[in-house]
């Protein structure tokens, strides 16, 4: 089951930060809006909310890092839709940024949420220098040259060529994976965990990772652009590598079985309340958007 009432008071703060851009010029503030408001699961958020409550702590205390993750996690899917890259016209069941505002905002709506991922950091979040720190850290290097960036470049550079397997495991662990790592390490990191509860929780987070991108994966195949929200087969039709291409899809479905058990293993031994963390691994594998 997911957890439908994080994500209520995930849009509740987010709402708030908002409501700080009122000032943001026209249609810049429209697009904005019309991103990061366009519903989700608000995966990212949510897993940064979960490594707090695992730990004993109250979600409200990491709703900034959360919110800063979502923005990071928004600006990606603008930029991604854009033409250069994958060049799709359809996100969450609504035209994509750059088609209901052209390219120029499109680009500029993603560099403003990058941007003001930090900024929110920095102004509103609650905790020691040193952790913000560190929180602004991680955010940094998961979406950066060695993070989404490089796994971005490689799915979009290695189009129509054939990849080994490890190359398609880097490219999706730093794609997707890094910044869902990110989620669960910044919660950790805010609520005070001890270096062996982060070290699990981000090998938790690393299968997960890989399981939601297998799972996107088989959803292009299997599913429709009504169920899914966006174009779906693109992946097939652009040439992209991917887990079915690759490993076909029964593998693909025991990898992420695999992948399934080894996060909840690492959970183990942590002192950790993980029944909501190892729901979301389980939910990852079954879910059909």
């Amino acid at each position: 089951m997911y957890p439908d009432h994080l994500v209520k008071q995930f849009n509740d703060y987010l709402e708030q930060i908002l409501d700080h851009y009122r000032q943001v010029p026209g249609a810049l503030r429209e697009a904005i809006c019309y991103c990061v408001q366009n519903g989700g699961k608000r995966l990212r958020p949510v897993l940064c909310m979960l490594a707090a409550r695992s730990l004993g702590k109250d979600v409200k205390t990491v709703l900034p890092a959360a919110c800063a993750l979502e923005f990071i996690h928004t600006y990606s899917l603008i930029h991604d839709d854009l033409p250069a890259i994958d060049n799709d016209d359809l996100r969450r069941g609504r035209p994509s940024c750059h088609k209901a505002f052209g390219e120029d905002i499109a680009i500029l709506a993603g560099d403003a949420l990058f941007a003001e991922a930090f900024h929110i950091i920095c102004k509103h979040q609650a905790g020691s220098a040193q952790a913000k720190l560190s929180v602004v850290q991680e955010l940094a290097s998961a979406s950066g040259a060695l993070g989404m960036v490089a796994g971005q470049f490689v799915d979009v550079y290695y189009a129509g060529k054939k990849i080994s397997k490890d190359t398609l495991d880097y490219m999706h662990q730093n794609k997707t994976g890094k910044l869902i790592k990110a989620s669960v390490k910044c919660g950790a990191i805010l609520s005070r965990a001890t270096d062996k509860q982060i070290k699990g929780l981000c090998r938790f987070a690393a299968n997960i990772g890989l399981v939601f991108q297998i799972t996107d994966d088989i959803l292009d195949i299997t599913s429709n652009a009504h169920c899914l929200g966006k174009t779906a087969g693109k992946d097939s039709k652009q040439d992209k590598n991917t887990f079915p291409k690759i490993w076909g899809l029964a593998k693909s479905r025991e990898i992420a079985r695999q992948k399934v058990n080894q996060a909840i293993g690492a959970l183990e031994g942590l002192g950790l309340d993980s029944g909501p963390l190892e729901e979301i691994a389980n939910f990852l594998l079954t879910r059909k958007v």
